[in-house]
């Protein structure tokens, strides 16, 4: 079933995004913080 094989390529690429922006998020609000 070739939509299964799209579904899961972009589950992997929501994944690997969301595991990027963590830190990244992280970052920010700490940044945010020594300004507020």
């Amino acid at each position: 079933m070739p939509a299964i094989g799209v579904i899961c390529d972009a589950m992997v690429m929501v994944g690997t995004w969301a595991s990027r922006a963590a830190p990244v998020a992280t970052v920010f609000s700490d940044v945010a913080g020594l300004f507020t």
